[in-house]
């Protein structure tokens, strides 16, 4: 990691080193989601933090805020990478009440927005720094904290943001997408052909009662499974799928990770094994997805498209 990407390199950095008081907006008198992330920004331009804020002004355009990382229902995390910055930058604005994503979109989708921005060369950092945020941001007892809050200084006393650290290297958790689609051995697999259709899958793993990954079904398995069946009649087909279990699809033999794994281990494997995408396991049961596109777009910043497992909303 370049020095360039912030205080810290190589070593376990506190949030609390990168975002300062005068970082803290609370609270923050937005109309929007977007505008709270234009005044988090003009923020961080007038503290001096940004060196050439003219190169951030394209990437803040209304439909680039949109791609936007949901934390609960009440959390946004804007973050891109940059070389309007030199260092990494974290700025946090709590409005008094929710916000709708724009003006054109009135359905209030967040109150707490934090915007983080890291320089190009800063890969780990940004990323690692996002996943922190993300991990703890995910604590209803924080949210409530954070809403309640009434000043900077009030913000940055929760225990539970005072004591996150950056990890200096970077881990599984940190790139994977996180609380993917999922379906049970059991479901019907017209469910999953639904899903695939719907949201253009490529996998979607199988999980127990305890979301412990039993088996996974890949576009790959359904093909084969339904190969049969593409010359016979659309009806005779349909009524043939309906009595088809997921179970009778899905492939059992899976490799999973752990969310704790180092990344580059992981990403080696998925090199010399060829394999496109894994289930993430903590403790046993499923926590996320890691494909082969994600540490690219993630962590090279390349705009690969390879599709990912969906998210859902528990």
């Amino acid at each position: 990691m370049s020095e360039s990407g912030g205080k810290g390199a190589g070593r376990e950095v506190r949030l609390t080193e990168i975002l300062r008081p005068e970082h803290v907006v609370a609270p923050l008198p937005a109309s929007s989601v977007y505008d709270a992330v234009m005044q988090l920004a003009q923020m961080l331009v007038d503290a001096g933090d940004v060196p050439h804020p003219d190169r951030m002004q394209r990437m803040f355009s209304e439909s680039r805020v949109r791609d936007l990382i949901h934390v609960g229902d009440r959390v946004l995390l804007p973050h891109l990478r940059t070389d309007a910055v030199d260092r990494l930058q974290v700025a946090m604005g709590i409005a008094p009440a929710p916000l709708p994503e724009s003006p054109d979109h009135l359905d209030a989708v967040a109150q707490i927005v934090v915007l983080v921005l890291a320089p190009l060369s800063a890969a780990d950092l940004y990323l690692q720094t996002v996943a922190a945020l993300a991990r703890v941001l995910r604590q209803d007892e924080v949210v409530d904290r954070l809403v309640a809050a009434r000043s900077p200084a009030a913000v940055l006393e929760i225990p539970q943001i005072r004591e996150i650290t950056i990890e200096p290297r970077l881990r599984v958790r940190d790139v994977m997408t996180q609380r993917v689609y999922r379906t049970t051995p059991d479901a019907p697999v017209q469910d999953v052909l639904d899903l695939v259709a719907d949201h253009r899958l490529r996998a979607v793993p199988v999980v127990g009662n305890d979301r412990q990954v039993v088996g996974m079904v890949t576009d790959r398995d359904l093909l084969r499974h339904f190969l049969p069946e593409v010359q016979r009649p659309a009806d005779a087909r349909a009524a043939s799928w309906a009595e088809v279990r997921v179970r009778d699809v899905m492939s059992r033999s899976v490799i999973c990770v752990s969310e704790d794994q180092a990344l580059a281990e992981v990403t080696s494997m998925l090199v010399s094994k060829d394999i496109e995408r894994l289930p993430v396991v903590h403790e046993g049961q499923l926590t996320g997805f890691l494909t082969r596109g994600d540490i690219l777009r993630k962590v090279f910043g390349f705009a690969a498209s390879p599709v990912e497992p969906f998210t859902d909303e528990e």
